[in-house]
């Protein structure tokens, strides 16, 4: 099966997939322009093979490095299309697929972007014995070279996914020349359409603009500054005194970002990340699907929404989110508010006056939250859950070892459904518990390229339905990424990225010409 996708201009780039209320989409870029963004996660040193995460890391990279394939904004949200690699094909067991590139990519120390250079990163990153990149690119088996233009990546499994997996932050393409180079943290060498003139670790990051970039719709501003802020009070004052010009906000600071007042704006694209109580179904008790679909009827989702995020945290009882392909109109069970329901399937489960020890990273205000309200429900319906705090790394970790009945935090998606329920319930390190069988076929069923779109869909589905019925998470409420920004920024509704996760992409986001 042949893939070839007409590259986006940013005219359809502009503007899709969320809502603002004035946000600039129809002036022109001033070349001078200079682009200040505030993030909430500082950022960490840049050699995208050694990432300690790819989804934070991103914003960082994706200025400086070009990947064989890129998520931009559609019509309908965010969609594949071609980036380095101008289509893909294929072979008819799945087992491979054949990139062609284009001509025209340099590196921005002045090597030729071919296939040499895509095997040499593959290889680097699947073999290096400190990489992080390769547990993301596990799919890969190997790759060899055509000809300059071709390279055919092999995968060990059928693997449609296959070209969303080499759009995010693994899939940067780092000069062979600097593979190995000691300061690759601070100097990186890509082929993307800025440079790297200042690298603050924990601080910011300054771009300028490259001359003869293959893409000059993706160089809006001559330099970008991202600046990381942790505390949402903080990063919004800095864009209200005018030290910013674009400023990440949190669903919790909703109220604040959404009414700065006249020369701002405000952005929302849709509800994406999903939060959750994830669980060890392994666990005495949690290895119960009634017990477990108790918990979730115990939750007030709506009263849950408007007391923490000003009604910013859609309620939703199933792991994707709404507008996302595997989303159930119809679900098998509907977790309403019911109590009383609760009691009775604890009651049927035979369980009484149980305990669910409970982790939350800590420093977190949202994840917070989230559990203290679910710990005051739960303990309406006979539920004591004790909740202990640790920071992001530790939590996830010691979870993962099974030192916990349960994890409060969001299910970060990932650009097709199927990776995003793979990543959720088929990784040992987000679902410790043992995988339902049919969730675990529908999902491989969804990645043999040779099926059409409605066989893919189907399975995505039916996998959906798995994790809904058997209540694999107690199922919370799904977020926008949300923006507020000066009035002067155009393009903010560029980011296809932030359709489906809370970081973004500013190669098409500049400042309006005075």
């Amino acid at each position: 099966m042949t893939v070839a996708v007409v590259a986006m201009s940013a005219a359809v780039l502009t503007g899709c997939g969320g809502s603002a209320s004035s946000a600039a989409t129809d002036q022109t870029a001033d070349p001078n322009g200079q682009l200040r963004v505030g993030f909430v996660i500082p950022p960490a040193p840049l050699n995208p093979h050694k990432v300690a995460s790819d989804i934070g890391t991103y914003p960082y990279l994706a200025p400086v490095y070009d990947r064989l394939t890129q998520m931009v904004a559609g019509e309908n949200g965010a969609q594949l299309a071609p980036m380095v690699a101008t289509e893909w094909t294929f072979a008819p067991d799945g087992l491979s697929a054949t990139f062609t590139l284009r001509e025209d990519v340099t590196f921005s120390d002045g090597a030729k972007l071919d296939a040499a250079a895509v095997k040499a990163n593959l290889d680097h990153a699947l073999q290096t014995p400190d990489s992080t990149a390769k547990s993301y690119l596990s799919v890969i088996e190997s790759s060899e070279v055509v000809d300059p233009t071709h390279v055919v990546i092999r995968t060990t499994r059928p693997a449609a996914d296959l070209p969303y997996v080499l759009s995010g932050a693994a899939g940067s393409l780092i000069s062979p020349a600097a593979l190995n180079n000691s300061d690759l943290d601070v100097k990186p060498v890509g082929s993307g359409p800025y440079v790297a003139t200042s690298v603050k670790i924990g601080d910011s990051v300054t771009y300028e603009r490259r001359e003869g970039y293959w893409d000059p719709s993706a160089q809006s501003a001559k330099t970008i500054t991202i600046t990381g802020i942790v505390d949402d009070n903080a990063r919004l004052n800095a864009l209200r005194s005018g030290q910013l010009d674009l400023a990440y906000s949190t669903v919790t600071s909703y109220k604040q970002g959404s009414a700065l007042g006249r020369g701002f704006d405000f952005y929302s694209y849709p509800e994406a990340n999903v939060y959750a109580l994830q669980l060890n179904t392994s666990k005495p008790n949690v290895d119960n699907a009634k017990f477990r679909q108790a918990l979730n009827y115990a939750v007030d989702r709506e009263g849950i929404s408007k007391s923490l995020t000003s009604g910013q945290c859609v309620p939703n009882g199933q792991p994707l989110a709404p507008e996302r392909v595997g989303h159930l109109s119809d679900p098998p069970v509907d977790y309403t508010y019911d109590p009383q329901r609760a009691r009775e399937l604890l009651a049927e489960a035979g369980i009484q006056n149980a305990t669910l020890n409970v982790v939350i990273p800590s420093g977190l205000s949202l994840q917070e939250g989230l559990a203290s309200a679910l710990q005051a429900q739960f303990r309406e319906v006979g539920v004591d859950m004790q909740i202990q705090q640790a920071d992001a790394a530790t939590s996830s970790a010691n979870y993962a070892q099974g030192a916990y009945d349960g994890y409060v935090q969001s299910r970060t998606p990932l650009p097709a459904s199927n990776q995003s329920l793979a990543r959720f319930y088929l990784n040992p390190r987000s679902f410790p518990g043992p995988v339902p069988e049919e969730l675990r076929d529908a999902v491989l069923a969804s990645y043999d390229p040779n099926v059409d779109e409605s066989a893919r869909d189907d399975a995505i589905r039916r996998a959906a339905s798995v994790a809904t019925e058997d209540a694999l998470d107690v199922f919370i409420c799904a977020v926008p990424t949300q923006f507020a920004l000066s009035n002067k920024v155009i393009d903010i509704g560029s980011m296809g990225v932030s359709n489906f996760q809370g970081i973004f992409d500013l190669r098409y986001v500049g400042i309006a010409a005075k």
